[in-house]
């Protein structure tokens, strides 16, 4: 393929972009993009690498590095990339979390690892809870020296790993503690290294190895500049201390220019160990140009200048966003609700969203039900009265085994294998037959330019999927037929294959937890589902209304949001002030394109915790309705 000079480069799949924009795109250097709600940060990064590809300024062999947060959001910034531009020049794109990205180099190389840090090989992954380490940290102070005890005491157990593990940067050799924070951090380390037969180390303790992979390591660090010139870091407010340090040993000083893109007010991972200083540390270390994007895609015009309301309350020199997207409801596009009880809201609220549906020609999935905390408990309080209305609410936070609906319908290994299911149930799925096609060919170790290999691993799913499709048509959905299909699927996909070719699933136990899940829900969208298409349609959540955390809508847009239970009770740890709880506010609210309603229960309980909140709504002339 041509290159296409620079001046002549214009944007694909969309129209154009922001001024601003253009300038982030073009940049040499390393910049700090900061863009707000419906910014269009993945498009944006998608459009620089399809740029840089594209022009040759990213030519071959070197590859551009995107790294996110959550796997959904990599593989949709890998989905528009393929989609922008060729095959050949796409391939050339790795987008990854950071999490797979760091353990796929600690694996690779754990043999470089130094000795006194090195776990074992397999080794497990970790989730100690807060208990956990508080439990730790007491059996920690009481071996202390004297003096360190005090001090170790201190230590919250909440963000000891993310806050206090997460930045300490590990010495090339294991060496005797000078300090209560050397002792503590070594003790934790050991716990995870030696504890048992099998490391079991947390993904904290992996981005600190791959750190002090690099540093005890300068070939393989120089090796990793040489590959990626050009690196991108999306939610870049959510980078943790030990996320940043090892970006900083990885890419700072060097050649490669790194953009990060992402936005304070959205900064809602403190509690997971989010650096607060992440964009100053940022331009400061990486001689970063600081871009500020101020078009919104999503959100109408009543909407933005709401949202400004709250954002100022975050940042009072916060520049106004400019939006993009036309008012499309009449009336109202921001409500307060107050109701009684818990039975009153929830019958107004299924009755409100079917009329709405009927008289706007919606579907379930334009609107979404958010909730600061515990989805499992609302859903229990709203489930029946929609049910009656002839709605179904699904959980994306309810529990599948040992991970979550919405985690298993971002992993790469449910994704393949509903897409197989897809091409079973239906001979006219041609996105299905892209993504199961050249991913079966990965599995099979086939070379994209050997058009033998190709053709021949094309044949073999082609037979596959004839039997799998002969096997749904003569059946029906039920429990014990959808495990032995899920079986089958899982069997011929080959999950030794699945492990060697995607990085997250090299080590630990994160594939065999996903296939457990995939098994399990599939048996439970079996049930009542007349044809394996709607049993499909169930899995995926088509005609269902999503109920899900704010934490788990980061990243997501709806046409109508309904924020419900802004309580005391579920925010019982807000106070006045809190840039937490207000930016949490601010994501809930900044999902909506066209309306937002805040629902308040009184039986539920008081308001005076989140009464800023409720300020805030007011002075930005939003209504308070009684129901």
């Amino acid at each position: 393929m041509s290159r296409v000079p620079p001046e002549d480069w214009r944007p694909r799949g969309i129209p154009n972009l922001e001024p601003e924009a253009w300038r982030a795109l073009r940049r040499a250097g390393s910049t700090s993009v900061v863009a707000g709600p419906g910014a269009g940060k993945t498009e944006f990064l998608a459009q620089r690498a399809v740029y840089l590809l594209e022009t040759g300024t990213c030519p071959p062999p070197f590859r551009i590095l995107a790294i996110s947060f959550k796997s959904d959001a990599a593989t949709n910034l890998a989905d528009r990339v393929r989609q922008r531009c060729p095959p050949e020049l796409a391939r050339r794109f790795v987008s990854l979390t950071f999490d797979a990205f760091t353990k796929g180099l600690v694996d690779r190389f754990l043999g470089a690892v130094p000795a006194d840090w090195q776990p074992t090989r397999p080794y497990e992954i970790a989730f100690s809870n807060w208990r956990q380490t508080e439990q730790f940290l007491a059996e920690a102070r009481l071996n202390a020296a004297h003096p360190w005890q005090a001090e170790v005491a201190g230590y919250p157990a909440g963000t000891f790993e993310s806050e206090r593990v997460g930045s300490y940067r590990l010495p090339l050799t294991r060496l005797a503690p000078q300090s209560a924070l050397d002792f503590t951090v070594d003790r934790w380390w050991q716990q995870q290294l030696r504890g048992g037969a099998t490391s079991a180390i947390s993904f904290v303790s992996i981005n600190r190895l791959a750190e002090l992979l690099l540093r005890a390591n300068p070939h393989i660090c120089r090796a990793l500049r040489a590959t990626y010139p050009f690196v991108f870091v999306d939610e870049f407010q959510d980078t943790t201390y030990a996320q940043y340090d090892f970006l900083l040993s990885a890419f700072s000083g060097g050649a490669t220019a790194v953009t990060a893109v992402g936005d304070d007010k959205q900064r809602i991972m403190v509690w997971a160990g989010a650096r607060p200083d992440a964009f100053r540390r940022f331009e400061q270390d990486f001689e970063a140009t600081r871009i500020a994007l101020t078009f919104n895609f999503r959100s109408s015009p009543d909407l933005v200048r709401i949202q400004h309301i709250v954002a100022q309350a975050l940042d009072e020199e916060t520049v106004p966003t400019i939006a993009q997207t036309e008012r499309a409801v009449d009336g109202d596009v921001a409500q307060v609700w107050n109701s009684p009880t818990r039975a009153v809201e929830a019958e107004h609220l299924a009755a409100w969203l079917s009329e709405d549906m009927r008289i706007r020609g919606r579907v379930p999935r334009d609107y979404a039900l958010l909730v600061r905390q515990k989805a499992d408990e609302f859903e229990n309080d709203l489930a029946e009265s929609f049910r009656a209305a002839g709605l179904h609410l699904r959980n994306e936070s309810h529990a599948l085994g040992r991970t979550t609906l919405q985690d298993l319908l971002a992993d790469n290994l449910c994704r393949l294998a509903v897409g197989v299911l897809r091409l079973g149930a239906t001979r006219r799925a041609p996105d299905s037959w892209q993504l199961v096609s050249s991913a079966v060919a990965a599995l099979r170790g086939v070379d994209p330019d050997d058009e033998t290999a190709s053709h021949k691993a094309e044949t073999s799913l082609a037979v596959f999927l004839a039997d799998v499709r002969a096997e749904m048509g003569g059946t029906v959905p039920t429990a014990a037929n959808a495990g032995a299909l899920a079986d089958r699927v899982l069997d011929y996909l080959d999950l030794v294959a699945v492990s060697r070719t995607y990085l997250e699933y090299g080590t630990g136990d994160l594939l065999s937890i996903m296939a457990e899940a995939f098994r399990l829900h599939l048996i439970a969208s079996s049930a009542g589902a007349p044809s394996w298409s709607e049993c499909l349609d169930a899995f995926e959540g088509v005609g269902r209304i999503p109920l899900m955390t704010v934490h788990k809508s980061k990243g997501l847009e709806y046409d109508t949001i309904v924020f419900v239970g802004l309580d005391d009770q579920a925010w019982w740890a807000h106070a006045p002030g809190n840039l937490e709880g207000l930016a949490t506010f601010f994501v809930a609210l900044s999902r909506a394109k066209q309306r937002a309603i805040f629902s308040f229960c009184q039986q539920r309980g008081d308001r005076r915790k989140v009464a800023e909140l409720y300020q805030l709504l007011t002075d930005a002339g939003v209504p308070e309705i009684a129901i």
